[in-house]
């Protein structure tokens, strides 16, 4: 499907590649509109300033591919170990963003990706340990079953967010902003009991 090694402001629409593999390609200022890439395999391929919208990218597997300043609109990204992604290093804003995705069965286990913006979202069971998400904005996302632990969230914004199962002792959630009926279940971990 990808003939050449780099490509430089194309657009890509109504692509259908599952179950493919590309590697050592170069995407630059690219959009992806309505692809299917699922279950594919993007090797050492570096997307720098790109753009996804209406994609299924579920089960596609990154295998230290680059992603610098990439969106993800409306895009079905499930079941994804985002560990696989070479980030680039010293990177002060994440380096991708997500927008009323599908993310769930996902992992970000141990991935630096500070002020992440993943709005709007479902995020059912995604492995979010050990990450550091401070001042990511959060604002809409459902984390139905989703796992924290010792993940930075400080100064993170969850307003708007559901469903999240977060242990305010085992993770770090200093100047981190919730709705306050929602805060409720912070307590949950504190051996307390609440009462009209």
């Amino acid at each position: 499907m990808f003939s050449q090694n780099d490509y430089y402001d194309q657009q890509f629409a109504n692509c259908t590649a599952t179950s493919q593999r590309f590697s050592d390609i170069e995407f630059e200022q690219c959009q992806f509109i309505e692809c299917d890439f699922s279950q594919s395999q993007f090797s050492s391929c570096r997307f720098i300033d790109c753009e996804f919208m209406n994609c299924n990218l579920s089960d596609l597997s990154w295998n230290y591919s680059s992603l610098e300043e990439v969106s993800f609109k409306s895009c079905k990204l499930n079941s994804i170990v985002w560990g696989q992604v070479n980030w680039p290093q010293l990177a002060l804003t994440a380096p991708v963003s997500f927008k009323s995705c599908e993310l769930s069965h996902s992992s970000f286990f141990e991935s630096q990706l500070k002020a992440l913006t993943m709005t709007d979202c479902f995020a059912k069971n995604v492995d979010f340990r050990h990450a550091n998400l401070a001042a990511s904005d959060f604002t809409g996302t459902d984390f139905r079953d989703s796992l924290f632990h010792q993940t930075n969230l400080n100064k993170a914004n969850f307003v708007g967010a559901s469903q999240f199962n977060i242990d305010i002792k085992n993770n770090e959630v200093s100047n981190a902003k919730f709705e306050r009926l929602e805060a409720l279940s912070l307590l949950t971990g504190l051996d307390i009991e609440l009462v009209d």
